[in-house]
């Protein structure tokens, strides 16, 4: 009897630690989150043109300075760039708006319930560079 309990103790420990281990890193993980939409598409062979509006959040718990969003395509690369936001307060918003010419697949794969691949590209103080995901979600029409 006292090895079981013991074995659930060990258990309970290695769940528990497990899981801070799981949850440290996850702070960053939704430090910027909002909404897109795409309009205005418009199909070039086996590309598309299409207008990208989003609305960010910084929940970074910090403002950020000359902070870049771009838009990647999964394992190919940059894709665009919005412009720079001069100063992004912490838990501000930006609305950006941005035309870009994207892959044709990839533009059906948001239709599909992907969304486009958006990264914060920022620099601190000693011009280390850090690449932000961007949570987000599709929103029908965003407000001006």
């Amino acid at each position: 009897m006292k090895s079981v309990r013991h074995s659930q103790a060990v258990l309970l420990v290695s769940l528990v630690l497990l899981l801070t281990a799981i949850s440290a890193p996850a702070k960053n993980g939704r430090d910027f989150a909002g909404f897109y939409n795409i309009s205005n598409a418009v199909e070039q062979g086996d590309q598309m043109v299409v207008t990208l509006r989003v609305q960010v959040h910084n929940n970074s718990d910090a403002d950020v300075k000359q902070a870049v969003l771009t838009l990647r395509q999964p394992g190919a690369g940059v894709l665009g760039t919005f412009q720079p936001v001069k100063l992004w307060r912490n838990h501000g918003e930006v609305r950006l708006t941005q035309q870009f010419v994207v892959p044709k697949h990839e533009f059906e794969s948001w239709h599909r319930g992907s969304q486009p691949a958006l990264m914060v590209v920022t620099h601190d103080e000693h011009g280390q560079r850090y690449d932000r995901f961007v949570q987000m979600t599709s929103r029908p029409a965003l407000p001006r």
